[in-house]
């Protein structure tokens, strides 16, 4: 039964990526929910903008002095 499942899945699988429902065909106004470990989550991006932010006061802050 399990391999069943998973011949049907590849196969959806492959017919989603002939018919070009793919992740990076995704319309932007259609909604995503990531995984709150996914680096696209969106507290894990308002963090790394918040360190690419504080790092580059910082460099500024060196190259002033």
């Amino acid at each position: 039964m399990l391999r069943l499942i998973r011949r049907w899945l590849a196969q959806y699988d492959a017919w989603c990526e002939r018919m070009g429902f793919v992740p990076e065909n995704r319309r932007c106004c259609a909604p995503v929910r990531y995984d709150e470990d996914d680096a696209r989550h969106p507290v894990q991006r308002a963090a790394r903008m918040k360190a690419c932010k504080t790092a580059a006061e910082d460099d500024s802050r060196a190259v002033d002095r």
